[in-house]
């Protein structure tokens, strides 16, 4: 059973997110990153989300919030994937889920809407994080001397992402209304139109650039194995090796298992 959700469109999703990366692109760890597998925005301290686009128009969401994820402690563990379609990155995700050791949603866009597998009534993931980040664009917006102009500029970058049409003067026009003196963060990386352009042409918001795409799945892998975050206390049919290996799909939770 998958649940269907209310969150805005990827491509907004991916505009905003990819224009965070270009405003915080001389600040690594803080803001958001263009990487060859999607976007990731980082909320310091309290978890990231990233996304994904998948080969036919399709994408998925994933990551944690600290303050606000139920799912990672929940006993049997929830299978995050439960009731996935069968074009999902299956191998790509469990590697990332192996690798992160924290990620507590994973969303799936199928060209039409947003769903996810089902919780137990009541839980929250605190998914949904992709897209813009206030207290970040404040870290370089708000501090020059005219804050609404920078925030005009970068308004109009994102306009431009989202038409996938980012050129040299729409981040110039930014520049200009930039002082990364005063910036609320110190810079530890190049600021400028080349490194801004580069970064929107890894995202495929250029023109005649592509953006970053996974290869659709082909089903559910046989004998699936669901990734573990922390030790589920103490459940019977917990065993060691579930910690490196995962858990039977089977034994997690799940609406066919009524738990």
């Amino acid at each position: 059973m998958v649940v269907e959700l209310e969150l805005a469109d990827p491509e907004d999703l991916w505009a905003e997110a990819c224009a965070t990366a270009m405003l915080s692109v001389g600040t690594p760890g803080w803001g958001a990153e263009v990487r060859d597998d999607g976007v990731r925005t980082e909320d310091v301290g309290n978890g990231w989300h990233g996304m994904s686009w998948v080969e036919g128009g399709r994408a998925i969401l994933y990551g944690y919030d600290v303050d606000y994820s139920e799912t990672r402690r929940q006993v049997p563990p929830i299978d995050l994937l439960a009731g996935g379609p069968a074009w999902l990155p299956w191998e790509w995700l469990a590697e990332m889920m192996r690798e992160e050791h924290i990620v507590q949603y994973v969303y799936w866009w199928d060209g039409s809407a947003w769903a996810r597998t089902d919780y137990p009534d009541g839980l929250e993931d605190g998914g949904g994080g992709v897209g813009r980040d206030h207290q970040v664009e404040e870290s370089f917006l708000a501090w020059g001397d005219d804050p609404e102009s920078a925030a005009d500029a970068f308004e109009d970058l994102i306009k431009a992402a989202r038409a996938r049409a980012v050129d040299r003067d729409v981040v110039e026009a930014l520049l200009r209304r930039l002082d990364p003196e005063q910036f609320d963060i110190a810079l530890t990386g190049p600021f400028d139109a080349e490194t801004i352009l580069a970064v929107a042409g890894r995202a495929g918001l250029t023109a005649g650039s592509a953006r970053p795409e996974l290869p659709a799945g082909q089903g559910e892998p046989a004998g699936r194995r669901v990734h573990v975050i922390d030790h589920p206390g103490p459940w019977e049919p917990f065993e060691e090796s579930f910690m490196t290996d995962g858990i039977p799909a089977h034994l997690c939770w799940s609406p066919s298992l009524g738990k």
